[in-house]
């Protein structure tokens, strides 16, 4: 694996937000796929050694994709995330957060507001996340439990992924 062009992870606590800019060395439609179908998406979602198990993935303004993360004790990490919005190709947004394994929302857990764009750039793909919470305590909840190093551990899964499937 090559270090990417672009990596950028950036945390304003007084903006509520982390905004995460990565490039890929792969065109755009490859990465999009590789963050919009269940296939794909569940081969790089999850950091080592936890896998990623989609439950339901429907990829429409109004649909969900239902997964948890799955560890090597069996322990299990369930997630849901709802869009909002879908631009094919370009970007989409959704509410993102813990879940118990029916889809109900944990509300101990906070709720994050994802917004991905997507951008191609001389044969490689550029994709910036930006994370909005509702309070800076619920920001550093996420912060705390690792999201940095689990994030950037899956873009780095996904970079190797693009790669083979060249």
């Amino acid at each position: 694996m090559t270090t990417p062009a672009i990596f950028n992870f950036i945390v304003k606590k007084e903006e509520k937000s982390i905004t995460v800019e990565r490039s890929f060395n792969a065109p755009l439609a490859a990465v999009w796929s590789a963050w919009t179908e269940a296939d794909i998406l569940c081969k790089w979602w999850a950091p080592k050694p936890y896998a990623c198990v989609i439950q339901s993935l429907d990829f429409r303004v109004g649909g969900s994709w239902r997964y948890y993360m799955q560890g090597p004790e069996g322990d299990c990490h369930y997630c849901s995330f709802d869009y909002t919005a879908v631009k094919p190709l370009t970007s989409f947004t959704g509410i993102d957060g813990f879940c118990d394994e029916h889809g109900t929302p944990i509300d101990a857990m906070p709720r994050m507001n994802w917004e991905n764009n997507f951008n191609a750039q001389d044969g490689s793909t550029v994709v910036r996340v930006q994370i909005r919470f509702n309070s800076e305590d619920d920001l550093e909840k996420i912060t705390a439990m690792g999201f940095k190093e689990g994030f950037t551990q899956g873009l780095d899964q996904l970079d190797e992924l693009l790669a083979i499937r060249k």
